[in-house]
């Protein structure tokens, strides 16, 4: 359980791993952009998720992109996400939300 909470405990780790579902594949520029998180907190974060097998980071002169592992926890989340924003979609259809 302490894994998970090392994993997916902070608003900022779930900002990164929704925007790299989305994208796949970013440079850590974008990825600030897109999440609005300071850069020592997300190297932070990125480390976290690094070592828990979530991200991998290359390295291109001075660019570092970012992008998902493809493993069986990556792809149940990308699962996870498409689930719900189906199931959101279908409720605010009924208009539950």
């Amino acid at each position: 359980m302490d894994e998970l909470f090392t994993l997916f405990g902070s608003k900022g780790k779930i900002k990164i791993l929704k925007t790299l579902l989305e994208e796949e594949e970013i440079n850590i520029s974008a990825l600030l952009r897109k999440t609005q998180i300071a850069y020592p907190l997300a190297v932070r974060y990125l480390f976290e998720l690094e070592n828990g097998g979530l991200v991998r980071q290359k390295q291109f002169g001075k660019i570092k992109i970012i992008s998902l592992v493809d493993n069986k926890s990556t792809r149940i989340l990308k699962n996870f996400l498409k689930e719900w924003k189906q199931s959101k979609e279908e409720n605010m259809g009924k208009g539950y939300g």
